[in-house]
């Protein structure tokens, strides 16, 4: 070989096939690829079975067709007071007359929107913080307009 082919093949070094760098690639991380690619499989299949599991056990939505009743002693009360009596002549005991669910629908239309006598803000009056004001500062309205037209404004964390 003469000098002249000599430095060409230094200058210009034969390039490995791609079949060599696949090769090469696979021996230098092989068990490092074929470990991510298990991690993945086994996270995807635990997925999908926590999934199909979660459809299996999907049950029905609770749904709640009666009124529900303040506790004691709270304004506007939709429940009857229930009260004991303990004697022995069934004849004295008077028994509480028990609101019929017109009456009590009537009840919870009276008072559709809670406002505090101390604020200037009205509240539905399923709010949690309808719920906390005291019942002798509570002032009930039958619609929003008529709290406005009273001087209250509609409450940011329930009216819209």
């Amino acid at each position: 070989m003469s000098n002249f082919e000599e430095q060409k093949q230094h200058q210009n070094p034969a390039k490995p096939a791609f079949s060599q760098k696949i090769k090469d690639f696979w021996l230098k991380y092989g068990e490092k690829v074929i470990l991510a690619v298990g991690i993945i499989l086994i996270a995807l299949v635990s997925f999908e079975a926590g999934f199909l599991k979660g459809q299996k056990n999907q049950k029905e939505p609770i749904a709640i067709n009666q009124a529900a009743c303040l506790p004691a002693g709270e304004a506007g009360s939709p429940c009857p007071k229930v009260e004991k009596n303990i004697g022995t002549n069934n004849s004295t005991q008077q028994s509480n007359p028990v609101k019929t669910e017109n009456q009590l629908s009537g009840d919870n239309q009276k008072c559709a929107f809670v406002a505090s006598k101390n604020s200037n803000k009205y509240h539905l009056a399923t709010c949690q913080f309808a719920a906390k004001i005291k019942p002798e500062n509570k002032v009930c309205f039958s619609s929003a307009e008529e709290a406005q037209s009273r001087g209250y404004q509609g409450a940011k964390c329930c009216i819209k």
